[in-house]
């Protein structure tokens, strides 16, 4: 059995730290993994990841171009930098990397992620859960794939489908500020205000400037004025 390397056991205990909400503790890690190896990709890949994650998508995109050039043939880095040019705004480079991602891997999570995205972006709910189902038959934990139906199933009013989903993906990764968003919408639709009030505030503690958090913290403020005042009003 082979030893475990310095750096295997830094992006170990990065994905650990990650996984607790470690924010500070993963980057640490990471970055020490992309210094002691700066010919791997899979640091690259892990730290740029979590870079997108934290919205520092012009930092990510320079990781994970660094990785591109290292290993131009793994899918999850294609799939990874093309979803950091989407978040950047450039849309020529994204659809260029999600292409090589479907074509690395026609049948690998990623590509039916891909083929959900589309058909939701056109409007077909439907094809698009099966879609998303087909990538979770593969990986079940994969929380972007989560994330991406539960979201999916928010916005078309069923809540209480939503929730295991987006549950599952905050649990999964508790460094995203947007999915810790969308589950707290998903517990405000569900008039779970505790929940929702707990998953709204680690939301804005990851990204103290996002206005969308904001937003949805006064909305959680107004339901409860409201539901104050139907008391009263019984």
């Amino acid at each position: 059995m082979a030893a475990v390397t310095e750096v295997e056991r830094l992006l170990e205990s990065g994905l650990a730290a990650e996984a607790g909400g470690n924010v500070r503790e993963a980057l640490i890690r990471y970055e020490a993994a992309v210094k002691s190896a700066p010919e791997a990709a899979r640091p690259a890949l892990r730290l740029g990841t979590l870079c997108h994650r934290l919205r520092d998508y012009e930092r990510a995109r320079q990781l994970l171009d660094r990785a591109a050039g290292l290993d131009p043939n793994d899918p999850e880095i294609a799939f990874r930098l093309g979803a950091t040019c989407d978040a950047l705004g450039d849309r020529a480079a994204a659809t260029a990397s999600y292409g090589r991602t479907m074509a690395l891997a026609p049948a690998g999570w990623q590509t039916w992620f891909l083929i959900g995205r589309q058909h939701r972006q056109l409007g077909r709910a439907e094809v698009a859960q099966a879609a998303y189902r087909r990538a979770l038959g593969i990986i079940p934990d994969q929380p972007d794939v989560l994330a991406e139906l539960g979201s999916l199933l928010l916005e078309i009013g069923r809540p209480e489908e939503a929730l295991p989903y987006l549950e599952a993906a905050v649990k999964a990764t508790r460094t995203d500020a947007g999915l810790a968003l969308q589950l707290g919408l998903a517990y405000l639709q569900h008039d779970d205000v505790i929940a929702a009030q707990a998953v709204l505030l680690d939301a804005k503690h990851l990204d103290p400037a996002d206005r969308l958090v904001d937003k949805a913290l006064q909305d959680l403020a107004n339901h409860r004025k409201r539901a104050r005042r139907n008391r009263k009003a019984a």
